[in-house]
């Protein structure tokens, strides 16, 4: 016996021969249908609608089960396909009347059958591989994984079907919070697409365009895997569905009228405008995965309207006020039904924020470590923006320039900012991304204005990570002087031509500074061919009549690039514990290589003043020069950093010794073949921050590093050579085990432990 079909079926159009379907994919089901190659379906009946628009087939689908099913699906289901003579894509609804609800599973109105989501694909991209036996194979599938309980997507959205141009809202994800008192939304449409609507919360005090929608929010009680299966098209259908999920639709919309009501300008605005009706529905999986499924329905009819036909409102007919007003209704009970206005569906995309950046990302969770941003150019504008994307920090941005018409070639401001500060623009960006307020101070972070000074100092003290993109050198270096321990201080710039950008990341280890990195950068710089031209400055393009007008030459599609692997470059250092020194350089074919280095531990050392600091990498760089030259002493020259405002030092290379140098078992002379030429070549390559700072040289095996006579004679030479420069003269003497002893002069001799030589 044929079992009962939904009633939809006998009232679509008539029944046609099979061969004589239309259009061409019907009629190629047809065909497959017919072959030996689908056993498993039946072709029943063939029907073209009364109007020639659509052509549907009744096929009897055999289901492969499993013993124990997890909804009812049967060995045999009927289902309808339905194609449009345009080429539109095809639907597939279950016909059996009883049909269970399942995932995955698309919109209908009251009266159509339940309709299967077979294909998550595009149809525009679907069809261009559609073929008769991969889409019976898709209904096959799909009811196969019914009947298992493998249609598993929690927060699919449900696409509504039979329903032309569907208006789409865009609405805060704040406004879906439970509250006491409900979130008060206005929606306007978007002049260039009359089927969007986006919402904003009504703020007090707020004179805005008048409002074409007004946004009433509602959430539904719990209902695990049960949501809105069907698109009810008038308002009483949708309050019997909400009836069931806690919602007392009449209830609301009684309130919210009377709530508008009146005669002011505002109450007129906002009864004249429609409903959106947003319908948050818990869905909690069985694998514990908890998601919102949305539902929006707008009604035809204006708010004050809804209200005269709820029975508590009327059209104001007095003299008093505007004629187009409504006012409340007095004395009057107002009865419990909920009119059979027209509704319409509509999508629901919420407005992007923190959360939704972290999601789609694939973080499992926001990222609201507090950061401080020094520096919103070029470089700073476009990561806090890539990492605000990703739902990244509780931002403070810290600035003190203007946006100039010459930034926008790189910058992640518009004209619309030019002439403001930077860091209003960028911070009303970051803020508008993650849906928060963003902290700012326009103000130079070395000589901050008295009133702010504070209030920086109070912001780095409760930073958990500090991003300097100012490309300063003076900027990075103050920035590693503050107080540890701290934040986590991470440093990134922009070669002079653009071809690379560069990270300097401090660890968890608070011993090893920015200041530190920057030596062991230019050491990499130093060492590795790759980055031979590194630093070499290019001329720049005049923007203004001054002389220091000028900006470097970088392509803005190379400044994104760059910025974009420096975003990711921050959040993988900060995923891990160690320091690190990274270089990113972009070849003319547009690959990327990278030069890195770990951050090697250091050792700083206090000679009078002045404070000296070597890193573990170079103390094995001069232990292998003595060891190639033993049992012979040897040497050479040491580069290094100076920073006289600190008074430090920061050494940074050891030279081998010169080829006319001489040694033996007891002493060393350094000679000078080619050595002008090396210093001068690091100090360029280097644009000049690394030059010499002293000498170095090895003591025999089993000698102490104590200086002898003639390195105290030596030292002594130095002084007077570097004396005219203001900078004191440096030795290093290595022995055994690593030792390395460094010792200073200046107006006296000084060794690690403050004792005159």
């Amino acid at each position: 016996m044929t079992a009962a079909l939904h009633p939809w079926w006998q009232g679509f159009g008539q029944p046609v021969a099979s061969d004589a379907v239309a259009p061409d994919a019907t009629r190629a089901v047809v065909a497959y249908v017919a072959s030996s190659r689908a056993p498993a379906v039946t072709l029943v009946e063939s029907r073209h609608s009364d109007d020639g628009t659509l052509a549907a087939l009744h096929l009897d689908i055999e289901v492969e089960r499993p013993q124990d099913l997890a909804a009812p699906i049967r060995g045999v289901e009927p289902v309808a396909v339905v194609f449009g003579m345009s080429g539109e894509q095809p639907a597939v609804l279950a016909l059996r009347p009883d049909f269970p609800e399942t995932m995955h599973q698309n919109w209908t109105p009251d009266d159509t059958p339940r309709a299967l989501c077979i294909d998550d694909r595009p149809w525009a991209e679907a069809r261009l591989a559609f073929t008769p036996a991969d889409f019976i194979r898709r209904i096959q599938l799909w009811l196969a994984k019914a009947a298992r309980g493998e249609l598993h997507d929690t927060a699919q959205p449900l696409e509504p079907l039979f329903f032309r141009n569907p208006a789409t809202i865009i609405l805060p994800a704040a406004a879906l919070a439970p509250a006491d008192r409900p979130a008060e939304l206005v929606g306007h449409i978007r002049n260039e697409h009359e089927t969007v609507i986006v919402t904003e919360f009504v703020r007090p005090g707020g004179n805005g365009a008048d409002p074409q929608f007004v946004v009433v929010p509602l959430r539904a009680a719990p209902q695990g895997m049960q949501r809105l299966q069907r698109a009810p098209q008038t308002l009483d259908a949708l309050a019997q569905q909400l009836q069931g999920c806690g919602i007392d639709l009449g209830a609301e919309l009684r309130a919210r009228v009377i709530e508008w009501a009146g005669l002011d300008a505002t109450a007129v605005r906002r009864l004249q405008a429609r409903i959106a009706l947003v319908v948050a529905f818990p869905i909690a999986g069985d694998d514990g995965r908890q998601a919102d499924d949305l539902r929006a329905f707008i009604t035809h009819d204006s708010a004050g309207d809804v209200g005269v036909a709820l029975g508590v409102l009327a059209r104001n007919d007095s003299d008093v006020g505007s004629g187009s007003g409504y006012v409340r209704m007095v004395g009057v009970t107002a009865g419990t039904a909920v009119p059979g206005l027209p509704i319409s569906p509509a999508d629901v995309h919420l407005g992007f924020d923190r959360a939704v950046g972290a999601m789609i990302s694939g973080q499992a969770q926001p990222d609201r470590r507090r950061c401080v941003l020094v520096g919103a150019g070029s470089l700073g504008s476009q990561l806090a923006v890539n990492l605000a994307r990703e739902g990244r920090f509780d931002w403070t941005i810290i600035d003190h320039d203007s946006l100039l018409p010459h930034n926008l070639s790189r910058h992640a401001l518009y004209p619309v900012d030019v002439g403001r500060p930077k860091v209003f623009g960028l911070a009303h960006r970051v803020g508008a991304l993650l849906g928060e307020p963003v902290r700012f101070f326009q103000a130079n972070i070395l000589h901050p204005r008295e009133d702010l000074g504070a209030d920086i100092d109070a912001a780095m003290a409760g930073a958990e990570i500090i991003i300097d993109a100012s490309a300063s050198v003076a900027v990075s270096r103050h920035l590693a002087d503050l107080p540890r321990p701290g934040a986590r201080r991470l440093s990134v710039f922009f070669n002079p031509a653009g071809t690379a950008v560069v990270l300097l990341a401090e660890g968890a280890d608070p011993g090893i500074t920015l200041r530190d990195l920057e030596a062991q950068y230019h050491r990499l710089v130093q060492a590795d061919s790759q980055l031979a031209a590194h630093l070499q400055a290019e001329a720049g393009v005049r923007y203004s009549g001054s002389c220091r007008a000028a900006t470097n030459r970088i392509p803005a599609a190379r400044a994104a690039l760059l910025s974009a692997i420096a975003s990711q470059a921050i959040t993988d250092a900060l995923s891990a514990p160690q320091a690190a020194v990274r270089v990113w350089t972009l070849a003319n074919n547009h690959t990327v290589s990278l030069s890195e280095q770990a951050g090697s531990p250091v050792r700083r050392i206090a000679l009078g003043d002045w404070t000296v600091t070597y890193d573990q990498e170079l103390a094995r760089q001069i232990a292998a020069l003595r060891a190639a030259g033993l049992p012979h002493e040897t040497g050479g020259v040491l580069l290094g950093i100076t920073d006289t405002s600190r008074r430090s030092i920061h050494l940074v290379l050891a030279l081998p010794a010169p080829q006319d140098s001489t040694g033996s078992v007891t002493a060393f002379e350094r000679g000078v073949s080619g050595l002008a030429t090396t210093v001068a070549a690091a100090a360029e390559r280097s644009l000049h921050q690394v030059r010499y700072v002293g000498e170095w040289h090895s003591h025999p095996r089993g000698s102490s590093t104590r200086p002898s006579a003639t390195d105290i004679r030596q030292l002594c030479w130095l002084t007077e050579e570097l004396e005219s420069e203001g900078v004191p003269a440096l030795m290093a003497i290595a022995g055994d085990d690593g030792q390395l002893s460094v010792l200073l002069a200046g107006r006296g001799i000084l060794t690690p432990d403050g004792d005159a030589a």
